[in-house]
């Protein structure tokens, strides 16, 4: 195969070194100036060591050392990191190697792990300085790659575009179904926003919930008021008939542990969404819920025996695997792709659809910058959401400016989205958009805090030192209310009562090692309440009296400022912590139409042959609101449906 070398120069080196850029190394019989370059090289000699050095990553404080003799470096070791597994992770396990074969801080970041490719050069930066190094020179150094020049083609049964949770789970039912699999990445890593999840997936699971204690009974209420909701159709009505047959049966036996049943989390799903989604997909997404958890768990998946009600979620029925982060997904998701024979292409962006006679037989796009060309049977778009793309979210919420934050990856901009445009895909609920009150004051991102396993362990506070709204609600009423308090900011408050958040090993659900947090003054710790309001800049008596309220709330099961009716222990435990939170853009509920068995309709509501989509390039599933905990669920049920029936077309199944 011919290759070609692409050198990328930095625009500094042109402007430092022109004679150098310009020609290139020349000999010279002139002892001026063999005496000069020999000065240059002394002057960029290193000083031989080991340095070490630190800098703020996505997840925390990222240290290097660095190995160095009297002209290169010969070892990076990453000492600590904190960085999320999947993303920045990934990252980290590639920097070192590019950074000694180029002998270059001129490197690129790693594509979606922009903040830790970041901390990473600043760190050896430090470490080469302390080195002697001539850090102007040795960032204008060029670093050389090898790009193919020459088209790259495959053929395959069935290509998904995007390696997040719904991408791997429609490659994984795929293969497991028969067929030759590839899957393309626009990255460097699989994990889209799955990765960056804190992993709730609700589903109805009595086995689980015998073991959680009953609800009170103004939780009770909240579902006998879903009864007397306006009919909107024969299937909503079946459905109230069966949650009363449901609520009968249960009344009239022990009550001693908490009710639940495939028909609340139904009609609360379809409720949370105003009555706009779609009843057939969240049937779907329900009735299957429990069951591809099941699957899930067969391609390793380890689920916790804990229950708990994800913020926005409105029920405890939220399942969390085993390390309580959406990482846990992602890498039990490759290892089992890859254990099928799944091919996955890496920094692989799909760029157009291939048609043939109005039927999708293909993409197109690139592969390291090399022309591809993927020609296969069916194609899956999994592509994730728009959350990302400032510009597509204020074309259908123009409300929603670009200096609000988002909880998306950098990478999530709707490409499935325009893809299925160019076939004539029908879009449905782009309207509908999400924002969160959780996000992380300084990135928009959901990690960075304490309280994330379940809202039955925190209260939210403003800036006054008071509750504003019931944290068990819907997360559009929620981010409402921070919206308009003072600065649109808040303060998660918590303590060592939050078992699930607060573990043994230091590391909170999103990764994050608390005490670094604490450090770097991204959350606050108190062994008292008042301590903690003086840290946080609240007055000490108001936060005693918003504490001690919330507790006798708990204890009586009622809270009568805001109606929140989901609650676990009193907050008595310390230490105490203090989260800063922010509104977010978190989640679009519109997309690509599909219909239960995840095809792809048109315009005319008809069958794209070959074309299918899972996940958040998805809409009509959610409604007006998503509910937490759901989204995960939607991913993967849909996923692993378009990889069944992607794979039937193409075999002909």
């Amino acid at each position: 195969m011919k290759r070609q070398k692409a050198i990328a120069f930095v625009l500094a080196c042109v402007m430092i070194l022109p004679i150098m850029t310009a020609c290139g190394p020349q000999k010279s019989n002139d002892p001026s100036e063999s005496s000069a370059t020999e000065s240059a090289s002394t002057a960029n000699a290193l000083t031989p060591g080991t340095y070490t050095a630190s800098a703020k990553g996505y997840g925390g404080d990222l240290e290097l050392s660095v190995s160095v003799d009297e002209t290169k470096i010969t070892n990076i070791e990453v000492l600590k990191s904190s960085e999320t597994e999947g993303i920045g992770g990934e990252a980290l396990k590639t920097l070192p190697g590019d950074v000694i074969e180029s002998q270059s801080l001129g490197i690129e970041a790693v594509s979606g792990a922009t903040m830790t490719s970041t901390a990473f050069l600043t760190a050896l930066t430090d470490c080469l300085t302390q080195a002697g190094a001539d850090v102007d020179e040795w960032k204008a150094r060029p670093v050389e790659k090898e790009v193919s020049s020459d088209p790259v083609e495959k053929e395959t049964d069935v290509v998904v575009v995007g390696g997040g949770g719904a991408g791997l789970s429609a490659a994984i039912s795929a293969a497991q179904n028969g067929a030759k699999v590839i899957l393309i990445e626009k990255t460097a890593a699989l994990g889209g926003n799955t990765v960056r999840a804190g992993g709730p997936y609700n589903a109805v699971d009595p086995a689980r919930q015998k073991n959680v204690p009953a609800a009170d009974q103004a939780s009770m209420d909240k579902i006998a008021a879903l009864l007397e909701k306006e009919t909107k159709s024969p299937e909503h009505q079946a459905l109230k008939d069966q949650l009363q047959k449901d609520l009968d049966e249960y009344n009239a036996g022990t009550k001693d542990y908490l009710f639940d049943s495939i028909a609340l989390h139904k009609l609360q799903t379809y409720d949370g969404g105003d009555y706009v989604g779609n009843l057939t997909l969240i049937e779907k997404l329900v009735d299957e819920s429990l069951p591809t958890s099941e699957w899930m768990a067969e391609n390793g998946v380890v689920w916790k025996d804990a229950i708990t009600t994800v913020p926005g979620g409105l029920w405890p029925r939220a399942h969390l695997p085993q390390n309580a982060a959406g990482a846990d997904y992602i890498a039990a998701g490759k290892a089992t792709a890859e254990k099928l024979g799944v091919e996955i292409l890496y920094n692989a962006p799909a760029k157009e659809l291939i048609l043939e006679n109005g039927a999708v037989c293909g993409v197109k796009g690139t592969l390291d910058g090399a022309p591809l060309t993927i020609k296969a049977k069916s194609v899956v778009l999994a592509t994730g959401g728009f959350a990302g793309n400032k510009e597509m979210r204020q074309q259908y919420v123009p409300a929603l400016n670009d200096k609000l934050p988002t909880t998306n990856a950098p990478s999530i901009q709707g490409d499935g989205i325009v893809l299925g445009l160019s076939a004539g895909a029908n879009l449905v609920g782009m309207e509908y958009i999400q924002s969160l009150p959780l996000g992380n004051a300084k990135t928009g991102a959901l990690n960075g805090w304490m309280g994330g396993a379940g809202v039955e362990y925190y209260y939210q506070i403003n800036q006054e030192g008071k509750r504003f709204m019931a944290e068990d609600g819907r997360r559009d009423v929620m981010t409402a209310a921070l919206i308009a308090q003072t600065d649109s900011m808040s303060y998660v408050i918590t303590s060592a009562d939050n078992t699930l958040d607060y573990k043994e090993d230091g590391i909170n659900i999103w990764g994050d090692n608390v005490e670094e947090l604490v450090k770097n003054g991204e959350i606050f710790k108190a062994d008292t309440i008042e301590d903690l309001a003086a840290q946080i800049g609240v007055d000490p008596a108001v936060l005693k009296e918003t504490h001690d309220n919330f507790n006798s709330y708990v204890e009586a099961g009622n809270d009568p400022e805001f109606g929140r009716t989901l609650f676990g222990k009193p907050l008595t435990t310390p230490p105490f912590f203090a989260s800063k939170r922010v509104p977010t853009v978190h989640h679009t509920m519109g997309g690509l139409e599909i219909n239960k068995s995840c095809e792809v309709l048109n315009l005319e509501g008809a069958v794209i042959p070959g074309l299918f989509a899972a996940g958040e390039v998805t809409g009509g599933i959610h409604g007006a609101n998503r509910l937490g905990g759901n989204a995960l669920v939607d991913i993967h049920v849909f996923g692993r449906t378009a990889g069944q029936t992607a794979s039937n077309f193409a075999l002909g199944k």
